[in-house]
């Protein structure tokens, strides 16, 4: 199959079911301060601690260093991570897709808690989609395939119509998991790390490949 044809979407894909930290906001730098201040304050290595968040859930993360009140920690760093995000710029052509797409098309599925989401959409100036699955609405995150399965389902629509954007290994594990294409974009990964996904491209690629959804 030629790059040009792995480039497009198949003809049953009708629904946009995007990740949010690397996809439509680069918080990577939110992320890693509010996750190393953590770390220090708590006596823990930030390496260690830094090696295992992306895309999990604070309450897991916490629970992975022995905290018994996981939601008090996870509260903490997603404040910070907030804060900081504030000054976060959006990855422009996913929210150029995200702003094209008929509401009902698309919706957002992330680690984060419903706080945060709600904040970074605003940083965006994003209005929030009809479907937001966040952290808070599943017993078990990404890479477990809940968070997509639940996005389609109150979408009202099977997973195999359902593409996925995301940016990181467990949320292509996720995606694929729950039956969507998967799409990975070279924003915090290495193509190598993100081989799992049907398609890896830049953000600029975007919009060709969605032609058909947005036209």
């Amino acid at each position: 199959m030629s790059r040009r044809n792995q480039m497009k979407l198949p003809p049953d894909i009708t629904t946009v079911l995007f990740d949010m930290d690397g996809v439509l906001i680069d918080t990577s730098v939110a992320v890693h301060d509010a996750y190393t201040d953590w770390a220090v304050a708590n006596d823990l290595d930030p390496e260690v601690v830094l090696a295992g968040v992306h895309g999990r859930r604070t309450v897991e993360v916490a629970a992975a260093f022995g905290f018994e009140d996981v939601e008090a920690e996870a509260d903490r760093v997603e404040k910070a991570i907030a804060d900081r995000a504030r000054s976060e710029h959006g990855i422009e052509p996913v929210c150029a897709l995200y702003r094209s797409l008929e509401r009902g098309r698309f919706a957002v599925a992330t680690s984060a808690r419903r706080e945060t989401a709600l904040t970074n959409l605003r940083v965006l100036e994003l209005e929030p989609p009809e479907v937001l699955v966040t952290g808070q609405d599943v017993e078990n995150g990404k890479p477990e395939p809940d968070p997509y399965l639940l996005a389609a389902r109150r979408l009202g629509v099977p997973t195999g119509q359902c593409v996925v954007i995301e940016d990181a290994p467990a949320g292509i594990e996720a995606g694929k998991a729950a039956g969507c294409l998967v799409l990975a974009l070279l924003t915090n990964h290495d193509r190598d790390e993100l081989a799992a996904a049907d398609m890896v491209l830049a953000p600029d690629d975007l919009a060709d490949v969605f032609r058909k959804l947005t036209d």
